[in-house]
């Protein structure tokens, strides 16, 4: 993946992250019928590489059968190219309990408009910090993470593959292994799906992911403009076989933009600085300090309609044009076999380097590969 979908991680010896890399495959199977949703899969990765999805949805889902997950590593490890564009490029969530595939391609007003609402949020985070005592203290430690991938322990005992999301945004605490905020821009295909994905994040964290914002802006019928907003957390509920850890509803589909493209009288996001950390650390840091942050709705209405006018506008936008006269040239690209064999020369260069210096009992030499192979 892109460093934009870096994984964070704190925990060392968690299950290795699900991803198209090369991993010992199940065979594939011999007297079952051909995989239906792997050759759609390894379709739609091609379409959008060669910029011909502009008409998929922006949430395409697969239904996989057991195994066909694997099958579609193994088309990728066949077409390098497209392994790693895929890798790189490619938005994708993966469920080992659902057998569920989905590919990510969000429209220009859903990144743009989420890009605002985790400006917004994190121009608060840096006021707080501006402050003194522990709420600053905790918020030094909180950055925005975009569509960093979010691994959780359900993984597949065979494989060893955990299920794995990109939100379309979130924030993480530096000591936190999860995102404490987690948004997602709800449409057509995914609003249906947002409730379950919201559970995944909630209970698939052990509630470590304090809260997830859903954010409605599917167009309905022609000509409304209606937006709304819906957030989710974990409860404890007692039962008779025991304590029972639920998702509930704080806000339910509250309309922050009605279809006349109106803001309402919803008081909007109001998460606290709390939500951004797993309890035990916001106990440790703050203690039961806490502090509000909020995006009305007429700043969430602000926020879209200058989303959708850029778009809008994006044809007739100003730029400078070249002078008359002017040529472009763009620097000829090195052969694959010439970076290969400079490649090859830097490490046989660095080996007889390091053979040297062992040889000659360098004492303030460390062996990296002897270093590796103990953490």
């Amino acid at each position: 993946m892109s460093p934009s979908h870096a994984t964070i991680t704190k925990d060392s010896h968690t299950t290795p992250p699900s991803s198209f890399a090369t991993r010992p495959l199940t065979p594939p199977p011999t007297d079952e019928k051909p995989f239906a949703q792997a050759p759609r899969v390894i379709a739609l990765f091609k379409e959008i590489r060669a910029g011909r999805h502009v008409k998929r949805e922006p949430w395409t889902e697969f239904q996989l059968s057991a195994g066909e997950y694997d099958e579609i590593e193994r088309q990728l490890e066949r077409d390098e190219d497209l392994l790693g564009y895929v890798k790189d490029k490619i938005r994708y969530d993966y469920s080992t309990e659902s057998d569920r595939l989905v590919v990510r391609m969000p429209t220009a007003v859903h990144q743009l408009f989420v890009a605002r609402i985790e400006d917004a949020i994190f121009s608060q985070l840096k006021s707080i910090r501006e402050g003194l005592g522990a709420a600053a203290s905790f918020a030094q430690k909180v950055y925005p993470a975009r569509s960093t991938e979010v691994h959780f322990p359900v993984y597949d005992t065979i494989t060893g593959r955990n299920s794995k999301h990109e939100p379309d945004a979130s924030f993480w605490h530096d000591d936190a292994k999860y995102p404490g905020v987690v948004i997602e821009v709800a449409y057509s295909q995914k609003k249906k799906r947002l409730g379950r994905l919201a559970e995944d994040y909630l209970l698939d964290s052990d509630a470590n992911i304090r809260v997830v914002v859903g954010l409605d802006i599917e167009y309905g019928k022609k000509g409304s403009r209606r937006a709304a907003v819906s957030t989710r957390r974990t409860h404890p509920v007692h039962t008779a076989d025991g304590d029972e850890l639920q998702v509930v509803q704080e806000a339910t589909d509250e309309m922050f933009r009605d279809e006349q493209g109106i803001a309402t009288d919803y008081p909007g996001l109001q998460p606290n600085l709390s939500d951004f950390a797993h309890k035990g650390l916001v106990h440790e840091e703050m203690g039961d300090l806490d502090q509000e942050l909020i995006i009305s709705a007429r700043q969430l209405c602000e926020f879209l309609d200058a989303t959708e006018v850029k778009v809008r506008q994006k044809g007739s936008l100003g730029k400078d044009p070249l002078p008359a006269g002017v040529k472009k040239r763009k620097r000829s690209e090195t052969p694959p076999e010439e970076i290969v064999s400079a490649d090859k020369a830097r490490y046989v260069e660095e080996e007889v380097r390091t053979a040297k210096r062992i040889a000659e009992g360098d004492s303030d030499y460390e062996d990296d590969s002897v270093e590796s192979s103990l953490e």
